[in-house]
């Protein structure tokens, strides 16, 4: 027997340990799926944030500040870059693919890559292979239809969509709906996980 196949084996850490370990706060229950890759400076993850790396690895980077709120759901192969401001809002949805910075990364025309703070606020959910720019500010519960671009902000309560995207119709909810991506396991009230609906 070799001298190195004795040493002892580190323990090898839970997904969920490797989110404890990478950010600087992370709430309750949270839930992680495969391996994402977590290099961020200044992250902050609220309560049963759940991130899914699958067939496509979740990247969540950068030297910048990263806020995740509660209930905030992140596909397989979304990709988020901070050098200045991500804030994602309570209860947002980022669909398998999507990709948010918050810089150019290059300038063009000889001039310095731009950079500027990313938010999507409550309730919000952007679709497959989208892409937010640096910059945009969406509002809450609104749906970003899949393979867009938003290049500018966006209001809330809204369907957006297109490269540019621009607003399609008005989205009308229930007054006890918290979020644009509702099923019966969210916990808006009426759901199974949310409080019952009172009248």
């Amino acid at each position: 027997m070799r001298w190195w196949s004795r040493r002892p084996q580190a323990p090898s850490l839970s997904p969920e340990e490797r989110l404890r370990r990478a950010a600087r706060h992370v709430g309750s229950d949270p839930t992680v799926w495969g391996e994402p890759d977590l290099n961020a400076g200044d992250l902050h993850i609220g309560d049963r944030v759940k991130i899914w790396s699958g067939d496509r690895r979740t990247s969540i980077g950068g030297p910048g500040r990263i806020r995740l709120g509660h209930n905030v759901f992140l596909n397989s192969g979304v990709i988020l870059y901070s050098e200045v401001s991500i804030t994602l809002g309570d209860d947002v949805a980022l669909s398998n693919d999507v990709y948010v910075m918050d810089t150019d990364s290059h300038g063009i025309e000889g001039r310095p890559p731009r950079a500027a703070a990313v938010s999507i606020g409550r309730g919000s959910w952007v679709g497959a292979r989208s892409i937010v720019l640096p910059g945009v500010s969406i509002g809450e519960q609104v749906v970003v239809a899949a393979g867009s671009v938003v290049t500018r902000d966006v209001p809330d309560h809204v369907l957006v969509g297109g490269n540019p995207a621009r607003v399609i119709r008005s989205l009308t909810y229930p007054e006890h709906c918290r979020r644009a991506w509702h099923d019966q396991w969210c916990y808006c009230p009426g759901s199974v996980l949310g409080p019952p609906i009172t009248t």
